[in-house]
């Protein structure tokens, strides 16, 4: 292989890996941790759910503070956590039993976690293909003629 050949194929190895795959690995540990996020955001919500609807520490409901706009706060009781109003997306609201509730943050928690697996096989394959092509680099970089092996 002529030298400038080895040069030219080692440049396009190195755009590569600093303008595609390393971007690629970027985006995708940026959504990895969107994702970690919100599976974190979930679980703190179940736990908040068992601590408002345990009878043990609250016999006869809660009392809390609710926003009625403005940061102006209003005081309320809450005596019947049997139901209550979750948003499921896009400030839609549904009324849940205690039961879905647990069943709906469940399965949300399952998905992201799948979603979760799925990216970090992606940045693993990514990083794969960065190790590859740099051994690559270096394997072109000892054959350049003149290069003693």
């Amino acid at each position: 292989m002529a030298k400038s050949n080895v040069n030219e194929i080692v440049l396009k190895y190195e755009h590569i890996i600093n303008n595609v795959l390393k971007e690629d690995l970027r985006i995708l540990e940026f959504k990895l941790q969107q994702i970690n996020a919100e599976i974190s955001d979930l679980i703190q919500q179940r736990h908040c759910l068992k601590v408002l609807t345990d009878k043990d520490q609250h016999p006869n409901g809660f009392k809390t503070q609710v926003n009625i706009g403005c940061n102006f706060f209003m005081e309320a009781s809450v005596t019947d956590t049997s139901k209550l109003l979750m948003n499921i997306g896009l400030d839609h609201y549904l009324e849940l039993t205690l039961e879905e509730a647990y069943k709906y943050l469940d399965a949300r928690i399952k998905a992201f976690e799948q979603k979760s697996e799925e990216l970090c096989t992606k940045a693993a394959e990514t990083k794969a293909h960065i190790k590859l092509l740099l051994f690559d680099i270096g394997e072109l970089e000892n054959q350049k003629p003149g290069k003693q092996s």
